[in-house]
Parts: C-alpha cells; structure tokens; sequence
C-alpha cells in the first residue's frame, strides 16, 4: 500500500462512500445488540425484566435497524460491481472475458474472507451471501445469453424480476411459524439459547469458537430462502444504478430517489413500525421463536433502505451534510477492514477472554458501545487513508483481483 492520498481521491466518490460508511455504523448496532446471543436475540435480557428502556430500545432497533443496512451494502456492492467490470475491462484492453474471469476472482476472494469471518469472529457474516450472491448473478446473466457487457435493458429485467422473487420469500417465516412450531413453552427461553448465552459471555476462545461454527452454520444455512433472495434483489438494483449513473450523478436522476423515497415511505415505514412494535412483543413473550408475521412486517419494512439512500444522497448536498458525508466516507472508503474490525472490537470488548463487558451490559450501555467503536472507526480510517491508498484489506483484495491484469 505505497502513499497514494493524493492519487487515488479523483477516483472517488463521495457519497457512495459516505452511504458506506453510515451502513457500517447501522450494521454494528445491530450486531453488537446481538453479539452475545449468538444466532437470536431474544429481547436481550435474561435475568432482570425488560423495562421502559430496554423495550423502546428494543423496538427502535426491530423498526428501524434491523434489516435495513444490509440492503444498502447489498445495493452498493452490486454498483461496485458493475462499476468495477468497468474497470476491468479498461484494464484488460477491452476483453471482457478476462474482465469477468477477475471479477469472479474478487469474489471468490470476498467468499473466502467471509467464510474466514464468520467462523472464527461474528456469526451471521454478510460477506459470503454477496460473494455467493455475485457470482450467481454473474453466471445466470452469461447463461441468459447477455453476452460480455452489461446492458441497461438486460439490467433492468433482471431488477424487476429479482425484486418480484424477493418480494415472494417474505412470506417463508409464515410457513415456518405453521409448519415449524416450537417445542418451548410460550416466555421460555429456548435452552439452546441459553448454552449459546452463556459460552458467549462466559467461555473461552476455544468454546466460543465452536458454538460459532454452529451458529454460523445454521444462520448461513436458514438464510438462503429468504435473506439470499434479497441481497440478490437489491445487488441487481446496484448493479442497475452502478450502469446507469444514479449514484454518480443524482441530481439528474432526481425522478429515481424522488420515487425511492416515496416507496420507501409509504411501503416500508408502515411495514417497520408494525413489524418492530410486532416483534418486541415476540420476543418477550415467546424468545427464541422463529416465523410470524413480525418477520414478515420486518422483511417488506426493509424498503425503507430506500428512503434512507434518497434522503441522505439529498442531504449530502446540503453544506451541513456535506460536512457528514465527509467523515463518514473517510470508514466507507475502508468498508471491508472496518467491517472485519468490528466484530474484532465486539470479541475483544464483550468475551469473556477479552474485557467481559457482554455479562453485564444493557442494550443502551450496548449502542453507545457501538457508537464509540465507530467513532474510533472513523478517526482510524482518517489516519491510514492520510498515509495510504486503502485499507488494509482493500489492499489485499484488490492485490487479489488484479493479479494478472496490467
């Protein structure tokens, strides 16, 4: 990583790399609330009864947190990925077949560093259901007889298509809450989550890491009906405005977040409210269950994403917004190590091996917890990126991917 600050900034784009940034911080509140827990979070509390605070918290995060940053990553991963074939094929002289062979190579790397993640650091890691996602979508584009550059038209029909398959596997929690039911008594904490609890905060690294593996075994597994279909949507969706120039220039394309926001709002904020006020209530009277309607509500409320990008792509051009949107793109710009660094900074903060905060932190201790890491986040990103072209895993990732290329 050779002192490129000055070099690589033209190349940048602001408030793609500002969006990054603000998902990052969406992203580690909802991990470090669940961080303990394993695969579930049953309201967060095992000993005490929930109160005032912990409820409303509780709420905010369900409604307006949870499953609502992923879409943003998923939407700009897949406007990275269009952005790089772009890059690869100038790299490649125009070859688009060694263009695409690279960029199958990038994420076949980006699956490896999340298969890596979710064993040894965070179970539930995003970074593999991309990898996978992308180079699924990259296969069934070739097979549908695309040819070796993208088109709008193309783009577009797979869009729409993707969103419609996505929009139908909202509805599997339905069939596993039916066909599924658990076996605990209705306000019993399931025991499973319990062990899990109790190695998390408790145990060593050793025992850590193998109720990790499991965990991170079943969420990838339980995923695929229906967390896979959306980061595929929302992927071909950034594929589509990486290819068109939504993000690069919005202000032309002031008609697409004008319906983005209105979308957002009138389909997913209603969803968000019900779903959340829904779920807490789950998860205090039934913890552990999965299926209902609350996931249901909580998965179509993950449109509200879209109001989130369109309101903050307009309030990036404000001059107070601005200022934001430069901080945060200073840890967007460093996206991957800061997303790996989390869950290094939840292990060392929250596990028993480390300072042991997870035994006895409450869920408001937990978000300014949160809140902290990600401000040291952005200070750390400032520092490298003043004396380096990237991060540190950027700089291997990208070592990676061009490898072979001029």
């Amino acid at each position: 990583m050779g002192n490129g600050r000055g070099a690589s900034r033209h190349l940048r784009i602001e408030p793609i790399d500002a969006l990054r940034g603000f998902a990052l911080f969406g992203i580690l509140q909802v991990n470090i609330q669940g961080f303990a827990w394993g695969a579930a979070d049953p309201l967060g509390y095992l000993t005490p009864p929930a109160g005032t605070l912990d409820l409303a918290l509780r709420f905010l995060q369900a409604a307006f947190f949870e499953g609502k940053f992923y879409p943003i990553f998923a939407f700009l991963f897949g406007a990275g990925l269009a952005m790089q074939m772009r890059k690869l094929r100038h790299m490649a002289d125009g070859d688009a077949a060694v263009a695409r062979r690279a960029l199958r190579r990038r994420l076949w790397i980006l699956l490896g560093m999340g298969i890596a993640h979710g064993f040894l650091l965070y179970c539930g890691d995003v970074l593999s259901a991309y990898a996978v996602c992308g180079l699924l979508f990259l296969w069934a584009f070739d097979a549908a007889g695309s040819g070796p550059a993208l088109s709008s038209r193309r783009l577009r029909a797979w869009s729409v298509a993707c969103a419609i398959g996505a929009a139908a596997t909202i509805f599997v929690p339905l069939a596993v809450a039916t066909f599924a039911p658990g076996a605990t008594p209705p306000g019993a904490i399931p025991p499973d989550l319990l062990r899990a609890h109790d190695i998390y905060v408790h145990g060593g690294l050793l025992a850590q890491l193998a109720q990790r593996r499991d965990d991170e075994i079943a969420q990838q597994l339980g995923s695929i009906p229906t967390f896979w279909p959306q980061v595929f949507a929302f992927l071909a969706l950034g594929m589509l405005a990486g290819h068109a120039g939504w993000l690069h220039h919005p202000q032309r394309y002031a008609r697409v977040w004008v319906a983005a926001r209105r979308i957002g709002l009138a389909v997913g904020l209603p969803c968000a409210i019900l779903g959340g006020l829904w779920d807490t209530g789950h998860a205090l009277h039934a913890p552990g269950r999965e299926g209902g309607w609350n996931d249901v509500l909580l998965g179509a409320s993950s449109l509200l994403a879209a109001a989130y990008v369109a309101g903050l792509l307009a309030w990036f051009a404000t001059d107070r917004g601005a200022r934001v949107s430069r901080w945060l793109a200073y840890a967007g710009r460093m996206s991957l190590t800061n997303y790996v660094g989390q869950s290094l900074a939840m292990n060392g903060l929250l596990s028993a091996w480390g300072c042991g905060l997870g035994a006895h932190a409450g869920r408001a201790g937990l978000a300014a917890l949160g809140a902290a890491v990600f401000a040291v986040q952005i200070g750390f990103s400032r520092w490298i990126l003043s004396r380096y072209r990237q991060g540190p895993l950027e700089a291997l990732w990208r070592m990676g991917t061009y490898a072979g290329l001029r």
